[in-house]
């Protein structure tokens, strides 16, 4: 007997081929219609609101008087609704942003009535190995999902690299729609139902079959419970209107009496391109919007919220902004649906994915120059003659390293006809004679260190202060750069400028330089090539690197979801370009950068017929400056590029030293996952090709057994290993202009979305990119991967200290990881969603146990293990102001502080 569960749906891309609110009034009709049906159709039981929360909220903003109808609908049980509150992609968002998720999600759920308990996947570009853990640790044990997985079986178990597993079921070949429009036309609705039927019946080992009764943006149909009734009259069948929880409950009953021999997986799921479209080129498309999505992650995760954590140990005034990161979050996350993230919809969308990035920076931003200001008003003030910089630390890393900063020094005021009283002011401001600048800088315990000035210039500086309108002043603005031989985990360290007339020191000036004139540093040696490349040299190992930082270019005749190259491609190299100039920009004991500048010929757009490219060119202005820093172990590159070509992909080369390459390692949530380096494409292909594209969050690492480099991006989600040459390859841009075509020989099974035209998706205009290039010897651990990516990406931050005096100490840190064996990243310092205690979420990226302590800057009371939901699971033992904590390999952990009275964050609003 086949148990039939018969599920209404809708799936709901709050933003694709139609803006936001052009999909929202048609959801509001849905929802109106759907709740007029549920009272007048009893034999209609349940809807599936597509696992997304948001929904809720879109539709109520405007129906606010269906609020009743709504909530008892869902209490009692006929529409269900999250544990999402977007459905994401998993490898273009962080592990924090998965978590905040689902965070968000089951929050609204709970408010309404409680998320439905299944991890739904239904529609998400592949999917990441820790996914299990995650479900795991939000008290999920299934999963439902589709693409990535080739699997020909309904029911599975997967696997997360920590051993945490989950029971999956898998869709069919056409996903979340094998029942869609069934009921529409009477006659023929058995036929169609009985092939989905059958087709279910070979698939299930354990008598349940899943027919998902919907698609993208439909409504419910009436005529389902007479279908249903149709079914159930047909012989070893019974069939139900179902949900998702029923059918899994199904599923978990005939596992555990059955006990079929289930397949595992393990890891990430990124195959399986015969079996469904996987649409890798969406890593790629419309790189900018990564961008500017990792700036608004990293300003969240890794300053805001820590820099919040230290501001409130600091200043017992201090409120934890936990009303404004709520908000931040909520912004960032509503560009996290799929079809945004990915760069997949509409110019239109985009746009407005761009307004949203720009207000959760915004306000991202404020929340950290609030606490960074806290911290440096609690310091002791400058002696005369000194600006105070506070430089803070957010990793849980000690660093040395060079610190840069802009250094404001009030000159005069700019608006001489005004009074201004200086008992207004927040911080009093001093006034500096005209022409003096950074003569010396001093750690805090007075040892001088070597500084750099990097530019100098006049500027208006506007004072803020809660109770004076903004005060524009005329600042001499010091660009400069120090070393620091030890800036604290998770706190600060005071460096002393000392003010006076111009010195001589090396600057910005730019000076023409020579090929092949090395810079030499103490752990790397660069010089520029006559082609626009550049030579590194580890000088640990003595290793050289030869045409690091190559360009190439290639035709893209596919569009916003695969890149597909014409049938007849000229690539174009450094070999075929101008080279402009090479320069020095900053040429000092602390900087030296050299700018290489150069017009790459580029064909203007693919030909009519899309075979080949024009012959005719438009040159691609770049600029590429090579920066060295004492101490550092990789070679920064500032890219600018002026893009006006079409149908193209700009990439960046860098060679790894290797003498061949089997795999490659690159960071992705809560991991470091090790990838084959080429990927077979079949010589036919049916549905979608395979490709050696793969998607990294942060960096890249391939090698030998000898050598290897790594390339650490941020924003720049997509890398290739190029076999034949030892290399590795990052996207910068991917420049095509449809949302969807049927024409790719990468994708022979057609569309992937309306055929709509994106001019917007040729990514024309001014691109900046921010990329490192790290040598090695012997390839290094998980963890040293993840700790040298984010000493690149997520640098101290320095204000300076203009209060009237505290009495904090010069050097501070309110968080230490002591790691005594094995490696542990810190992921998450904040305030706990809805109490005043810390959150302190690790992962161990590395294949051996992580035995660490958590030293706090403050008594702790009580410390628990909580899940991603912040939910208490265990106590932990205090050791005062420490504790002891075990990380398994790839383990994720949350741990939860209490602190001791007086010392705990206070807030500005509930969570």
């Amino acid at each position: 007997m086949l148990d039939i569960h018969v599920v209404s749906h809708t799936h709901w891309d709050r933003e694709w081929y139609l803006t936001y609110e052009q999909f929202r009034l048609r959801l509001v009709a849905l929802v109106d219609r759907l709740l007029d049906l549920l009272d007048e159709e009893p034999a209609y039981k349940y809807f599936h609101l597509d696992g997304q929360t948001i929904v809720l909220e879109d539709y109520l903003e405007l129906r606010p008087e269906q609020e009743p109808r709504l909530r008892a609908a869902i209490a009692s049980g006929r529409i269900l609704i999250g544990p999402w509150y977007v459905m994401p992609d998993e490898f273009l968002v962080s592990g924090e942003s998965i978590v905040r998720n689902l965070v968000r999600g089951n929050r609204i759920s709970r408010e309404f009535g409680s998320p439905m308990p299944v991890g739904y996947l239904p529609d998400l570009f592949g999917h990441v190995g820790q996914m299990p853990q995650i479900w795991r640790q939000i008290g999920l044990d299934n999963t439902i999902l589709w693409r990535g997985f080739g699997g020909r079986d309904a029911e599975y178990w997967w696997e997360a690299p920590d051993g945490s597993r989950v029971l999956m079921m898998h869709l069919p070949p056409e996903g979340y729609c094998n029942a869609t429009r069934i009921a529409l036309d009477p006659a023929a609705a058995m036929a169609r139902a009985a092939e989905k039927i059958g087709y279910e019946r070979a698939r299930t080992r354990t008598g349940q079959a899943l027919l998902m009764n919907g698609v993208d943006h439909v409504e419910p149909h009436a005529a389902i419970p007479a279908l249903i009734e149709h079914l159930s009259a047909e012989p070893d069948q019974r069939a139900r209107h179902s949900t998702l929880p029923a059918y899994v409950a199904a599923v978990r009953a005939a596992v555990e009496a059955a006990k079929p021999a289930l397949e595992s997986v393990v890891g990430e799921l990124r195959g399986g391109t015969d079996y469904a479209n996987l649409l890798p080129g969406v890593l790629s498309a419309r790189v900018y919007l990564k961008q500017q999505n990792a700036e608004a992650q990293s300003l969240l995760e890794s300053y805001a919220e820590p820099l919040a954590v230290f501001a409130s140990i600091t200043d017992p005034t201090y409120r934890y902004p936990s009303g404004e990161l709520r908000h931040a979050w909520k912004l960032l996350l509503q560009n996290h649906p799929h079809d945004s993230i990915c760069g997949c919809s509409i110019d239109a969308v985009h746009e407005e994915n761009m307004t949203r990035f720009a207000r959760a920076r915004q306000v991202a931003a404020a929340i950290c120059d609030g606490a960074m200001d806290a911290i440096a008003d609690a310091v002791p003030a400058p002696p005369a003659g000194v600006v105070r910089a506070v430089v803070v630390n957010t990793d849980a890393i000690e660093r040395s390293r060079v610190v840069e900063a802009f250094i404001d020094l009030p000159i005069d005021s700019a608006e001489p006809w005004r009074a201004v009283d200086a008992n207004a002011l927040d911080r009093p401001v001093t006034f500096w004679p005209r022409g003096s600048t950074i003569a010396g800088v001093q750690a805090a315990d007075g040892t001088p260190v070597d500084f750099q000035i990097l530019d100098e210039y006049d500027a208006v500086h506007h004072e803020m202060s809660r109770h004076e309108t903004p005060w524009a002043l005329n600042v001499r603005r010091v660009h400069v750069a120090w070393w620091a031989p030890s800036i604290p985990p998770c706190g600060y360290t005071v460096f002393d400028l000392s003010i006076a007339a111009p010195v001589v020191s090396g600057t910005g000036q730019a000076r023409a330089t020579r090929v092949h004139d090395a810079i030499r540093g103490d752990r790397v040696e660069i010089s520029p090539n006559e082609d626009g490349t550049f030579e590194v040299i580890d000088k640990t190992t003595g290793a050289r690197y030869s045409r690091v930082g190559a360009l190439e270019d290639a035709g893209d005749v596919g569009d916003e979801y695969n890149y597909c190259p014409p049938v007849h491609d000229r690539r174009v190299t450094n070999a075929d370009a101008a080279i402009g100039g090479i320069s020095r920009r900053a040429d000092g004991p602390l900087r030296t950068t050299v700018r290489v500048e150069l017009d790459l010929p580029v064909p203007r757009a693919a030909d009519p017929d899309r075979a080949r490219r024009s012959t005719s060119t438009i040159p691609t202005r770049i600029a590429i400056d090579a920066t060295l820093d004492r101490g550092s172990p990789r070679v920064r590159f500032d890219v600018t590029v002026r893009n006006d070509a079409s149908d193209h992909r700009l990439r960046m080369v860098f060679p790894t030293g290797a003498a061949s390459i089997e795999t490659a390692r690159a960071d992705t949530a809560f991991d470091v996952v090790t990838r084959p380096a080429r990927v077979p494409v079949p010589a036919i292909v049916t549905n979608e090709a395979p490709v050696s594209t793969a998607p990294m969050a942060s960096f890249v690492f391939a090698g030998d057994v000898h050598a290897g480099a790594a390339v650490i991006g941020k924003g720049l989600m997509e890398y290739e290993v190029l076999g034949n040459r030892r290399s590795v390859a990052l996207t910068l841009i991917r420049a095509v202009g449809d949302l969807s075509r049927n024409d790719l020989a990468t994708r022979p099974s057609g569309h992937a979305g309306p055929p709509v035209a994106t001019p917007g998706a040729q990514c024309h205009g001014t691109h900046r990119f921010a990329i490192a290039f790290e040598p090695h010897g012997p390839a290094p651990t998980a963890g040293a991967l993840v700790a040298s990516a984010r000493d690149h990406t997520i640098p101290p931050r320095v204000v300076t200290a203009r209060a009237r005096g505290g009495t904090a100490p010069l050097t501070r840190s309110f968080l230490r990881v002591e790691r005594d064996r094995g490696g542990a990243v810190l992921s998450a310092l904040k305030r706990a969603e809805d109490r005043p205690s810390v959150i302190v979420r690790l992962f161990n990226p590395d294949s051996a146990d992580a035995d660490l302590a958590l030293v706090f800057d403050a008594p702790i009371a009580e410390a628990y293990d909580v899940d991603l939901l912040e939910e208490r699971q265990s106590p932990l033992a205090v050791d005062g102001r420490s504790l002891r904590v075990r990380l398994a390999p790839h383990r994720i952990r949350t741990v939860e502080l209490i602190i001791s009275a007086g010392t705990s964050p206070r807030a500005s609003g509930s969570c």
